[in-house]
């Protein structure tokens, strides 16, 4: 019953749990109403609890209150619980001692659920589906293959992505799901076998396929795949097809898409170029600069215009250049603070993340072209070079770009030198003296390089040391100042210096080669190696690093390693005779005549005005007892220098030992003539025409008597002279001289690619030997009657070499020029 009280407030919902006293449940058990009422619903639960449809089982409770007795079903007695079927739904019994857990997460024993049912996979729809599945893992297994630059698997497995394609075509028209089909997937298959086929360079099919896409007019876009097809005719040389294509597709994208315009008129106007219709080319590039100035369009106009000779549209088309704008801070805005670190490190992580990086391409990329341009145009377009360069400059410094003047400056100075005008190169670098401390170094280190040049090592160590001073980092300075301290033979401070230039570039390549001849020269081979081995992975195949890396380990006696090194060099300059020479020197040393005779053999053949190796070839010959093929050679030696008397001698020489004395005969009255002091020739005159039973033997006798003497006061004269010695006095010194500085010539032309001094250097000692071994084979055959014989070649530093007597070496000379050779005597 409801308090009458509540319907005075103003809360409408009030008053519904205002209860009066009589009912309050402390009260319940005295209520006889409500005690009948639970009773006759106890009642009448009993009586519906046992009844049951008869053949159906009931489910019973698993409370004790019921039981199975005989063949009825009997209530449970009044006392006890009555069943909770109202909630055994959820898990709950009254006699179960469990956790509730109805979803059975707490119990592994009933194992995990059932799989879902996948359905049948045999319908239509499921095939479908799983055939598309299996076509893209193909494809992007394909385009996987490709990106890791296996073409040949990649296009393998297009194809099997385009055959399956197909088979799922026909089982949609067979299960009638035409409609269902994906053209997207189709687009991709054929789009994807097209790239395929492409980068397998074959293109016919590759167009093929273009087509049959562009063809199709379901594919949205698809117009644009013929800039593809344009590619392609490019590569394979059809100019005006990808023309045709280019400005086909350009006509389908959208003005929208202004970047793919851009790049398609901009392959136009290179086609243009290629095909030699600057004009047209011009007009593409000019088109696209003024839809948006970039520098690649705006440099291949001005170089049309270049190749045109039009002056006005260079210099209008270098201003534009000069007005396209790379929106980016070219400013240092991240400037480094010494007094915060924590600053200091996040400014050097900003310089260095992907997006500086990006910036500081493209500043040095525009920077690239302006100069390109600018180098490119200023001989031309004024009618000077100083005034074309003048006009470039102030254009320059007129733009956002005005630190590049003086970087065109020097470039102008490199122009003058190229042009050989030295003086105006000089005075142009001169100027940067008072200037900024990058383009003063810049100037003087190219103004120590041109003083080097002329000889003028002072001035050149002076700019050097103001380059220096004006950037501590400039390793082409430290390189200059090293070049000077190697001239002064300061090998120490030259080192220093070279250190310190790889202190600031540790690939400084001049610094690393000139490093290791400074320890070559102080015979520090191992660290030589270093230095030209570092090089060597600095600059693969240099024949020089090559040649100064086998010359290093024939110094240390490796000549395995040595060979080796000089086989390479020749595997790049296959026709060098320097180095040639030196791989028959090495196995001359070792012994092999045979396969230093090869090389020899071919360094002549390459190059045959090296007098060393005529000479070698010469005396290989004559020990093995050819002299007609030694005559070969030696007349060879006279042709190259017809004022040493040597070489005329030995050509006599052979001639005599081949039995031609009439000719040897001849041969020595003609050096007489020519060189009627030299005693040696006097003798074999007097030798021959004894021989022979002339009576010219006395004369040149009585004549013989007469240089003996002339040599003899010579001698007396020189000896008594401070610093003198007689053999720079004597016929025989004279010769000696000559054959040094042949040999000294020799070594100079016989390696252009190679180290001239280090060749002249390691060349000196092994011929000088041979040469004297020639002439004593020679003086072997002269039966001397004065006490004094002197070599003609050969001059000892110590004194003339003691008599020996010649009468068994005469025996055996007239025993050799008796017999006859045999065929058997000759060198296989």
């Amino acid at each position: 019953m409801i308090s009458t009280e509540s319907y005075m407030n103003d809360d409408i919902y009030g008053g519904y749990n205002e209860y009066s006293s009589i009912y309050s449940t402390k009260n319940l058990e005295d209520d006889l109403v409500f005690q009948e009422a639970i009773q006759i619903g106890n009642l009448k639960r009993n009586i519906m609890t046992p009844k049951a449809p008869n053949g159906i089982a009931m489910r019973l409770g698993t409370s004790s209150g019921f039981h199975r007795t005989g063949a009825g079903l009997t209530g449970r007695p009044g006392t006890g619980p009555r069943p909770m079927t109202a909630v055994r739904g959820a898990g709950y019994t009254s006699n179960r001692q469990v956790t509730f857990d109805p979803l059975n997460m707490g119990s592994n024993s009933r194992g995990p659920a059932p799989p879902l049912d996948p359905g049948n996979k045999d319908t239509p729809e499921e095939k479908i589906k799983e055939s598309e599945r299996k076509i893209m893992e193909l494809i992007e297994s394909s385009a996987e293959a490709a990106c890791d630059n296996n073409m040949r698997v990649a296009l393998e497995r297009a194809k099997e992505a385009s055959s399956r394609e197909r088979i799922l075509l026909r089982l949609q028209e067979q299960s009638g799901l035409n409609d269902s089909h994906d053209l997207n997937l189709t687009f991709v298959v054929h789009f994807n076998l097209a790239i395929q086929y492409t980068n397998n360079e074959m293109y016919t099919e590759a167009i093929n396929t273009y087509q049959a896409i562009t063809r199709n007019k379901v594919f949205s876009n698809s117009a644009r795949l013929k800039v593809n097809m344009g590619n392609i005719y490019v590569k394979i040389g059809e100019s005006m097809q990808a023309i045709k294509m280019y400005r086909k597709a350009l006509d389908q994208v959208p003005t929208t898409q202004k970047d793919l315009r851009i790049k398609i008129m901009h392959n136009i106007g290179m086609l243009f170029v290629q095909m030699g219709r600057l004009e047209e080319a011009v007009d593409n590039f000019e088109w696209v600069m003024r839809e948006r100035a970039e520098f690649k369009a705006g440099l291949h106009a001005i170089l049309c215009h270049f190749a045109l000779s039009h002056r006005d549209k260079m210099k209008r088309g270098f201003l534009e250049l000069l007005e396209v704008q790379l929106n980016i801070d070219q400013e240092d805005k991240y400037t480094i603070s010494t007094d915060d670190v924590a600053v200091n490190i996040l400014n050097e992580v900003i310089k260095t993340d992907p997006l500086s990086i990006l910036e500081s391409e493209m500043k040095s990329e525009a920077e690239k072209t302006i100069l390109c341009a600018a180098k490119l145009i200023a001989p031309v377009i004024e009618d000077t070079l100083t005034s074309g360069f003048a006009w470039c400059v102030d254009a320059i410094r007129s733009s956002a770009y005005g630190q590049l003047a003086a970087d065109l400056e020097i470039s102008k100075a490199m122009i003058l030198l190229h042009n050989q005008e030295t003086t105006l190169a000089i005075d142009t670098l001169k100027m940067f003296e008072n200037r900024d401390t990058k383009a003063n170094s810049a100037a003087s280190t190219m103004l120590s390089f041109i003083y080097f040049l002329q000889g003028d090592y002072e001035q050149a160590e002076r700019c050097g040391e103001s380059a220096r001073k004006a950037d501590s980092y400039n390793s082409a300075a430290y390189v200059n100042l090293s070049a000077c301290a190697i001239k002064k033979n300061e090998l120490d401070r030259a080192r220093e210096l070279l250190l310190c230039a790889l202190d600031s570039d540790a690939s400084h390549v001049q610094a690393l080669y000139n490093l290791g001849l400074v320890y070559k020269k102080q015979e520090w081979y191992e660290e030589a190696l270093e230095c030209f081995w570092k090089l060597h992975n600095i600059v693969k195949y240099d024949p020089q690093t090559l040649y100064q890396i086998g010359h290093l380990y024939q110094l240390i006696k490796d000549v395995d390693q040595a060979s080796e090194w000089y086989n390479q060099l020749l595997g790049i300059v296959s026709s060098d005779p320097g180095v040639l020479q030196k791989l028959g020197e090495m196995y001359d040393n070792q012994g092999d005549k045979q396969q230093a005779y090869q090389y020899y053999i071919d360094s002549y053949r390459y190059y045959s005005a090296n007098f060393e190796v005529i000479d070698w070839l010469g005396s290989y010959f004559i020990s093995m007892q050819v002299p007609e093929k030694a005559l070969i050679y030696f007349e060879r030696a006279v042709e190259l220098a017809p004022e040493q008397p040597r070489w005329r001698l030995l050509v006599a020489a052979c001639l005599r030992r081949t039995g031609q004395f009439h000719k040897a005969l001849e041969e020595y009255k003609n050096i007489h003539r020519k060189f009627p002091e030299n005693i040696e020739c006097l003798k074999f005159l007097i030798r021959l025409c004894s021989d022979l039973g002339l009576k010219e033997a006395q004369l040149y006798a009585s004549e013989l008597k007469k240089a003996e003497k002339s040599k003899e006061l010579k001698d007396r004269q020189g000896s008594g002279r401070p610093g003198t010695t007689s053999s720079k006095r004597s016929n025989s010194g004279n010769s000696s001289r000559g054959g040094s500085g042949m040999s000294v010539q020799s070594d100079y032309r016989s390696s252009p690619n190679t180290n001239r001094k280090e060749t002249r250097a390691s060349l000196g000692s092994g011929p000088s030997s041979r040469l004297n071994r020639l002439q004593l084979l020679d003086n072997g055959s002269i039966d001397f009657t004065h006490e004094s014989q002197n070599d003609v070649i050969y001059s000892d530093p110590v004194g003339p070499l003691p008599t020996r007597p010649m009468t068994a070496a005469g025996k055996r000379d007239d025993d050799f020029g008796d017999e006859e050779l045999g065929d058997d005597l000759l060198p296989v």
